[in-house]
């Protein structure tokens, strides 16, 4: 969509996940049933949707993932928020637009942020949510929300949505360089990347030119050329997976499992799916697989950070962003 240049005002607006207010049970309990409330997350019928989310889970995990989120949090509060803000505060002198960010189950609404830029006179909306592999249960549920609200807040106003952005040179170029020290240090046996999980069935979902156990394939192709490693120095597998609904394979905890009787008990990991990191990566990743690998045989496990709010992720964003703007104005 395009709008004139002497009436845009164009506008960028990034979308994270989201995270509780605070690592109590209470705060962990509205947190769940907000997200696993929404329809794209969970995409079964509403009636076993809702028994599911508010007998089965919300009551037999909410202290579980409460003392989970105690492990990770900061004086200044959840990381996930946390790196989100610094990214954006470090984005904004960086360019000529507006910038804000937003979350998809917590605070700020992606409502409440859409109402602040539209009465700062934005108009032109690039939307941006901040995974690179698109996917029915992260990328379109707010894809969505986002459409819904400007068509009932802002019929006017015209927008584009970054959907994926896997395969751009600048954000394999900050992945890789976020990993070259670690790897040139600790020389490991195999470098895996550990993707989020989906359901199988979220595959053919939406949009079929998307299929995002393709896509991260993909990015850790793009990711090993670029290092300059082997085919057999990385590995691809996926976690978090949920239910007894099968899965994208092969899964983490089993391939962990698998290495040290290969013989490859040398590993530093890490999660391209997410930008910035949280409950998956520094809780599931950092600290029960590294305890899992060296319970089972492994020597050394390094897990290496998200790109959070580095400087070349910074610049990654921004290069990515500039194919969005409105009729070809420079950021």
């Amino acid at each position: 969509m395009q709008l004139q240049p002497e009436s845009s005002k164009a506008g960028l607006l990034l979308i994270n996940l989201g995270s509780p207010d605070q690592p109590t049970p209470l705060a962990v309990r509205r947190y769940l049933k907000q997200f696993l409330s929404d329809p794209f997350v969970i995409d079964i019928p509403g009636f076993f949707r809702w028994i599911l989310v508010n007998i089965l889970i919300i009551n037999t995990r909410s202290f579980k993932i409460a003392k989970a989120y105690q492990k990770i949090w900061t004086s200044e509060g959840s990381p996930l928020v946390n790196f989100t803000r610094e990214l954006t505060q470090k984005l904004r002198p960086q360019i000529s637009i507006p910038v804000e960010f937003a979350m998809k189950y917590a605070s700020p609404s992606i409502e409440s942020v859409v109402k602040k830029m539209l009465s700062d006179g934005v108009n032109h909306f690039i939307f941006f949510p901040l995974y690179p592999h698109y996917s029915y249960a992260a990328s379109e549920t707010a894809i969505v929300e986002f459409e819904s609200l400007m068509k009932k807040l802002a019929p006017q106003a015209t927008y584009k949505i970054i959907e994926d952005f896997f395969e751009h040179p600048k954000f394999i170029e900050a992945l890789a360089n976020s990993m070259q020290t670690t790897l040139q240090e600790m020389k490991p046996d195999l470098l895996l990347l550990s993707y989020h999980g989906i359901p199988v069935r979220q595959l053919y979902k939406t949009k079929c030119d998307k299929n995002y156990k393709v896509q991260c394939i993909q990015n850790t192709e793009f990711l090993r050329k670029k290092l300059g490693l082997t085919v057999d120095q990385v590995f691809t597998s996926f976690q978090s997976r949920l239910g007894r609904t099968p899965w994208i394979t092969p899964y983490t905890d089993y391939v962990l499992d698998e290495l040290p009787l290969k013989g490859i008990k040398r590993i530093a990991i890490a999660s391209p799916s997410f930008t910035a990191d949280c409950l998956e990566t520094l809780e599931e990743i950092k600290l029960r697989y590294e305890a899992q690998f060296l319970q089972g045989g492994g020597m050394e496990f390094k897990y290496i950070p998200c790109l959070n709010a580095n400087d070349d992720w910074v610049i990654a964003l921004k290069a990515i962003v500039q194919d969005y703007m409105p009729n070809g104005k420079s950021l």
